[in-house]
């Protein structure tokens, strides 16, 4: 009877670990992505100052590439000398370093001037702005209102920290 138990047994164990089925894979966990709304981003310098904020109205990440993605965004950039540049654009993109923020749609660029009173105001379709550098660039046609006049351009350069802003052909 004792024999016949753990015959039993080992037959019980030995149906339970090789003639199991593997079970199959599972599927490799996907990271998945996030959505936000009512966005509002700020980073400081060292010395403790606002260098720029960043409001948007809705945020995406593409979980696969790592962009986000923004909607109706704002930044406004604060620069050592005082001086203040008001970015406005429909879309952005933000690739996943966080460099450099891409602006896409109805771009448009506030700024003071020193030499006149009043603002002066950007306007293009692209606009790429990097964080670390603090320059705005665009090779798209561009145009600029100060008062009463307007300019016209393909493309800009703007070194937002020295308050220089160079339109090119």
């Amino acid at each position: 009877l004792l024999a016949a138990l753990f015959a039993l047994f080992g037959v019980l164990v030995q149906w339970r670990l090789l003639d199991r089925e593997p079970s199959p894979l599972e599927p490799e966990a996907t990271r998945t992505g996030y959505y936000l709304s009512g966005v509002d981003l700020e980073e400081f310098g060292a010395d403790g100052r606002l260098r720029f904020g960043l409001q948007s109205v809705t945020a995406q990440e593409n979980p696969t590439s790592g962009v986000v993605r923004l909607a109706d965004v704002t930044l406004d950039y604060h620069a050592p000398t005082g001086r203040q540049w008001h970015l406005t654009s429909t879309e952005a993109r933000v690739p996943r370093t966080g460099r450099m923020v891409e602006f896409e749609g109805d771009v448009r660029m506030t700024g003071a001037s020193d030499y006149q009173s009043g603002t002066a105001e950007l306007r293009t379709a692209i606009m790429t702005f990097d964080t670390e550098s603090e320059q705005a660039q665009t090779d798209s046609p561009v145009e600029l209102a100060f008062g009463q006049h307007l300019m016209q351009a393909r493309g800009m350069r703007a070194d937002l920290k020295a308050g220089n802003l160079s339109l090119e052909a």
